[in-house]
Order: structure tokens, then sequence, then C-alpha cells
């Protein structure tokens, strides 16, 4: 057993031996950040600066809105990017007892569906140019009202220009249609007194890898405990600090990153409903970002634009990065462009609220490492054969298991998922790695992704790595391809660098040099583009599909 040999560095690296149980909510301790920091900008959207006590009031009077519509417990869904209507939706729903839903933009209407029945949403907030799509399955779902506003409001007037109006009155004929700005001129309605720690606040669903998308049921008091936790390993300054609101709050992580961190520690948020390299880095050097959240594309994007070369990356202090491993090719390009800037991996899954390792701000950084075990977390590797514990040490690879005061309360109406995935209070991850003597932690790769291929274990993201080291390599994704001699073979694709070129035999030459020959990709596919998540994480079961389909149809 390691008996958590983790927590020895926490007094050095200033990280505390535990969480304190929170004894308010997220509405309640919003109320009194905004009392502390009243004239503070909250939200930077597009130009548009919103103050604390402006936000709060909004909070409030959409609360007051809503609850004329709908009751203590109603599930309300969220479907759109970030903008300023997803932090006063998301705040003004939990103020009521409401759950927010988060729903994903990129959905589909088979998918939406799906969720908005599966949640049993009573309502959904929406953007007008998405209100197609929820209306071809309004009538397939329990939805009773839809609550639509526009990515043209809460932007400054010389932004608006930029945003396409629609129409609204053809929608607003509907009896089931809300305004979002219209449900802001009621009288604003503070949050309930009686709301507890262990009340159900979101429903934030799984990527949906391995099945049906699944619900992770989040309490107030989960949504209290991380945002406490981030604070403490990402260093956060409080009253200070400006935060990249990219993480898109659909997603687990942009719970937090984009919303909760933030406004628990009194911080400024600057919105991003899309992605734009160039836009990003303008919007540092505008704004003064400090703390930038994101995932390993991000990074990619921003060191291979031009502007990037001459920007003023100097405000920059801390960079967290999640989702997928960094390679290191790509940490020593960003830390050349940010040399100001502390940049540490982290590891986490929806249910675990996110945040489950984390390098330190102030102290050893193992680079390829996700880090520490953070407050409150207990981990341990288990033998996916035996199910018992692993010893520290790189030859020990098993499934990571955590246990924490943290961890989702269940599945949304699963209790078989919800049996399967927790056991005596064990999270069972489906991530494979390995601890160090240290305590810290390495992700070898998903249980799932891991590529058989005559007898031996291969796990895509080692030879990612190594891809990303030849200098004509902007990114790659790696999986197992069906082979009829060897069960699986190793099958790259590569995204080149802007005017680059390159030959499968380069590549794979390459490879050789750095990996044992069973690891080699046998099969290289060169593409424009990969296909992502809403997060920019490379989705490889997309490529696993498409290949099973080319062979099953050989």
């Amino acid at each position: 057993m390691n008996d958590q040999i983790w927590k020895k560095w926490y007094p050095y690296i200033g990280w505390p031996e535990d969480i304190e149980e929170p004894d308010t909510t997220p509405p309640h301790a919003l109320e009194s950040v905004s009392e502390e920091f009243r004239d503070k900008d909250a939200i930077i959207y597009y130009g548009n600066r919103i103050k604390y006590g402006e936000f709060f009031d909004y909070v409030c009077r959409f609360a007051g809105g809503l609850s004329e519509y709908l009751e203590r417990g109603d599930r309300i869904s969220f479907f759109m990017p970030n903008c300023p209507q997803f932090n006063i939706g998301y705040f003004g729903a939990l103020s009521n007892g409401m759950i927010a839903v988060h729903t994903n933009v990129m959905y589909t209407e088979r998918e939406l569906e799906y969720q908005l029945n599966h949640s049993g949403a009573k309502a959904i907030v929406t953007l007008d140019i998405l209100y197609e799509r929820v209306k071809a399955v309004l009538d397939r779902t329990e939805l009773e009202y839809v609550i639509l506003t526009s990515l043209r409001d809460f932007i400054s007037p010389s932004a608006r220009r930029f945003i396409p109006m629609l129409h609204e009155q053809e929608i607003r004929e509907k009896e089931n249609v809300l305004y979002f700005n219209d449900l802001l001129k009621h009288s604003p309605k503070k949050p309930e007194k009686d709301l507890k720690p262990e009340d159900v606040a979101s429903l934030t669903y799984t990527g949906g890898t391995t099945g049906r998308s699944k619900g992770a049921v989040y309490t107030h008091r989960n949504l209290m405990i991380d945002a406490k936790i981030f604070s403490a390993c990402l260093d956060i300054r409080r009253g200070e600090d400006v935060f990249s609101g990219l993480m898109p709050m659909f997603h687990g992580n942009g719970i937090w990153t984009s919303n909760m961190n933030v406004f628990m520690n009194g911080g400024t948020v600057v919105l991003f409903p899309y992605f734009d390299a160039g836009e990003f880095i303008s919007a540092i050097e505008t704004y003064g970002i400090t703390q930038i959240h994101c995932v390993p594309t991000h990074l990619v994007a921003i060191v291979n634009h031009p502007y990037s070369k001459t920007a003023n990356f100097s405000s920059v202090r801390v960079i967290s990065v999640g989702s997928a491993p960094v390679p290191v090719e790509l940490l020593k390009e960003v830390k050349a462009l940010m040399p100001n800037a502390t940049v540490i991996e982290q590891w986490g899954l929806t249910e675990a609220a996110i945040i489950g390792t984390s390098n330190p701000v102030h102290g050893v950084i193992k680079v390829g490492s996700a880090g520490l075990p953070v407050p409150t977390v207990e981990m341990r590797i288990m033998d996916p054969g035996t199910d018992n514990p692993l010893p520290p040490g790189e030859e020990n690879i098993g499934e990571i298991v955590l246990r924490s005061k943290k961890i989702i309360r269940e599945y949304w109406n699963d209790p078989e998922k919800t049996r399967e995935a927790i056991k005596d209070g064990w999270l069972y991850t489906g991530d494979m790695g390995y601890m160090d003597e240290d305590g810290y932690i390495y992700i070898v790769d998903r249980k799932k992704d891991m590529i058989i291929a005559g007898g031996f274990n291969i796990y895509p993201s080692e030879v990612e790595e190594v891809l990303y080291m030849h200098p004509k390599v902007k990114e790659c994704a790696v999986i197992g391809v069906p082979d009829k001699y060897r069960g699986e073979t190793v099958k790259a694709f590569i995204v080149l660098k802007e005017g680059e070129t390159a030959t499968e035999e380069e590549i794979v030459e390459f490879a050789r040099k750095h990996l044992a020959s069973y690891k080699v990709p046998r099969i290289i596919e060169f593409r424009d583009e990969l296909p992502k998540s809403p997060v920019g994480k490379i989705l490889r079961r997309i490529l696993r599909e498409e290949e099973r389909k080319k062979f099953e149809g050989s």
C-alpha cells in the first residue's frame, strides 16, 4: 500500500492537507463575492464589461423570471456556447433550487432528443441560431419552454455588426417560447435560503464513448469543494486573476475554469464562444489574461499562429492543460513563447468532478506526468486481472481508481451504471497508468484505447509522443486497426505543419529510431485536419469507427 505518499509534498507546494466540507452553496457564495467585489469586472465579452454587482443583479432577475415557469427540482437545459447568458442562467437556476443540464452544442437531433428525455428537462435555454434544432425534437420531448437569446446580446455595440440578427418575430409567435432578456425584466429574487450543499445542482453528461451518454450528478457540495481545490492547485490570486473562458461550460471542465473558479475568487473571465487562435492571442494582450485553461490542441494552434512570434504574453502566469497529455516538444515551444508562465498538466474526469491530479505551480513539475493526487483524493493503481492494488513503479501499469468526498453521487436514473463505476466508494476511471515512488501519477492511456498487436500491448499516447517530436508534424492520432495476421496493427493519422511535405516512409523511419519495432506505425495517413470534440480533444473513437466500416466493407 502506498500510504498516500504524495501528501509528503503538500507542505512544500502550498496545498492544504484537506478541504473543509462547505457550509454554503454556489449561489450564496456568489452573493458574498459580489458584495465584496461589486465594482470589479466579473465578465468581459467582446468588449462589454459586466461588473460583479451587475452580474449578480442579472442572476437574481433571471431567477425571479424563471420562478414563474419552473419549480424547485425541475431540470433546465443550457444548450449554448460560452456567453454571459450561460453564467447568468446557470447561477439563476441554481438559486431557485433547479437543476442545470449541460448540453453539448455539437449534439445532433438524435443526441439532443436523448439527453432532454433522459434528464426530463422541462425547459431549455438556447441561442436563436440553434432554435431549428430544438424545434425539430420539441414534440418528442417533455420540454414545456424554450428560452431564447442571441450572441448579439451582452456584447458592445461596436461588435454587434459581426453577429447576424435573425427574424425574431417568426419565433415569438410560438406559445412555448420565452426570451432571456424578457426574464431579466422581472423583480430580482435572492437565492433560496434553504439551499443545502447536498442538493443536486447540475447534470453533466459524459462523452458517451462507451455507449449512451450518462448524466453525472453534481451536488452543490461537488461544485464548492472542487472550486476550493482548483484555487489551491492553480495558485489563484483572489480578486486579481483574469481567466481565459475558453473551455465550454457545457463540458465538465468549463463549469469550473470558465465559471466557478472565477466567481468564487473574485476573478474576471474573458469569455470565448469559440476558439480562434488569433483572437485569443489578441485577448491575452488586451485584457492581461493571467490564467489559461486549455487542451493541447489549443496550444498547438497558438504556437503555430504567425501573430504569436511578436505577441506580448507577459501577463500569463499559469497554464493548466487537461484532456490529453502534452507532448514534450510542444511544452518547449510554449515555454519559449511564454517564459513567465508555469505550464502544468492535470488529469481528471467528469465522474470525479473533473480534477483528480495536478502538477504543482510551486514545486517539482515532472514533465509527462499528470501530477499528484489533489487534496481530498485518495488514489490506487489496480491490477486489471486481480483487482488488487499495485505498488509504485513504472512497470506496474494498472487501472487508476480514486476515492474522494467530491466524486459524483451517482449517474442520473442509472443505478446499474453507478454500481459498475463506483465500487465500495472507489471510482473506477477506465484510465491506465502508474504511480512513481514520489506519488506522481502517469497516465498511459485509456483502457479501451490500448492496442493489442501480435500479443503486445501498445499505448497510442506513447507513439503519438514520438510522432510529435518530428519537426514537420503539427497534430497526430494513433489507433489500432483490424489486421488479419496481428489482430490489430498501428495506424497513425498525421496533420503536417503549414507548407511542409512528408512521405509515409519518412515518418515510419523516424518512428523506428525511437520505438520498439512492434510499436512503429505500419500505416500512415496524412489529413488536413483531425476530428475533435468541442473542447478541442482529438477523437480517436471517430477514427476507429471509420476504420471499422472500411474493414467490414472490404
